[in-house]
């Protein structure tokens, strides 16, 4: 009976034992665990960092290349004028402005000195400024006279609208087909999200590059010799 006895108590012993040893394994993993943790705190912050920080230059970066700078002519900064509007001047008298609706386009010209100063199919001694109003959809943002290539027969109105697109009027095309009412030739396929005009020189002579926010630009010339109004 005692031999029984000290049979159980040594059971009942070794299964103390290991379920003690079960829990210590147990406590000790969890230890490790929360210790390895804590010490990498800065990674995971870093990475949730780095995670938000990309995600935002990604989104900042798309509405940088959509964005068009609205003109407002109320926001000038060294003069209380408030009824500033957007022009330019072309060649051979040609005077540009825009109404301030920024939706109607004056052509403004003088005949005998366009038909003095371009390859025009017709004369002109009349020197009174003829005007022409050209009505867009969308806001004009910017009017730029540019040229392309070694000649006047590259000079091309362009019109910048408030959603990036680019209109144009390719002059001696334009005088040589409607002498009287210009007309804008429409927006230029495959020129988005411009942001302004530059001239620029090449190996061709000149051109003019419509910039974008993110700095590429398209060369016009590449975008209008083969629509055959040059």
């Amino acid at each position: 009976m005692k031999d029984f006895k000290k049979g159980n108590s040594n059971v009942a012993l070794i299964i103390i034992i290991v379920i003690l040893l079960i829990v210590v394994l147990g406590l000790c993993g969890y230890m490790f665990l929360n210790k390895d943790n804590s010490n990498n705190p800065q990674d995971v912050t870093e990475n949730t960092n780095t995670a938000t920080e990309n995600e935002s230059s990604q989104n900042n970066t798309e509405t940088e290349t959509n964005s068009v700078i609205t003109f407002d002519g109320t926001k000038s900064i060294n003069s209380d004028e408030k009824d500033y509007t957007l022009s330019c001047q072309g060649n051979a008298g040609i005077l540009i402005t825009v109404d301030s609706t920024q939706k109607v386009l004056t052509f403004c010209y003088t005949p005998s000195k366009v038909a003095e100063s371009y390859p025009l199919t017709w004369k002109s001694t009349k020197d009174d400024m003829s005007k022409s109003n050209i009505t867009f959809e969308k806001k004009i943002i910017d009017v730029f006279f540019g040229g392309m290539g070694q000649s006047s027969s590259g000079d091309t109105l362009f019109i910048l609208l408030e959603d990036g697109t680019v209109e144009y009027i390719p002059i001696v095309h334009m005088f040589n087909h409607v002498q009287d009412s210009p007309v804008s030739y429409g927006k230029i396929d495959g020129v988005s999200d411009v942001t302004k005009f530059t001239l620029s020189s090449t190996s061709g002579g000149v051109t003019t590059l419509a910039i974008k926010s993110d700095g590429t630009f398209y060369d016009l010339w590449y975008a209008l010799k083969d629509t055959e109004n040059y």
